[in-house]
């Protein structure tokens, strides 16, 4: 009788153990990658200027504005945050394709972008079309603030 508690105890700490093992391996899995560096910082449409795309090591921002006093004025803008798996407000970032662009897959869409020599090209696909039909192309600019205020020209 006293095998039998032993050896049934001895079978649940091993199976806990097992368990905790499998769990970690699988969240050390699920990890997500940053945003490569050359993407950072805020892109802008050299010839509008309505729209800024802005990523950091973990967030992907898309949308409109302006600037008003050296303060960006968001219109339509979202902002997700980098995950494993889509869900609202999510974006997963994808591995480079043979064009050279990583997906950025939100609900709702993808958004290919790729960083050519200063310049961000972006694809918008939504239920499977391009809804641009080309790239956008956006450039950063340095002291956009001040720049798209007009404070410097």
């Amino acid at each position: 009788m006293k095998w039998r508690k032993l050896s049934l105890g001895l079978l649940l700490i091993v199976g806990l153990i097992w368990v905790s093992a499998l769990s970690i391996g699988v969240t050390a899995q699920s990890q997500t990658t940053v945003i490569p560096n050359v993407y950072h910082g805020s892109w802008f449409q050299p010839e509008a200027l309505q729209y800024r795309v802005k990523m950091t090591a973990t967030t992907f921002t898309f949308g409109g504005g302006y600037y008003e006093h050296e303060h960006w004025q968001p219109h339509n803008q979202v902002t997700y945050r980098l995950s494993s798996h889509v869900t609202a407000g999510t974006f997963t970032w994808g591995k480079r394709n043979a064009q050279g662009y990583h997906s950025v897959k939100v609900q709702g869409g993808i958004f290919y972008v790729k960083e050519n020599r200063g310049t961000l090209f972006v694809k918008q696909i939504r239920q499977g079309h391009d809804i641009n039909g080309y790239d956008l192309t956006f450039n950063q600019i340095p002291h956009a603030a001040q720049v798209l205020s007009g404070g410097v020209h």
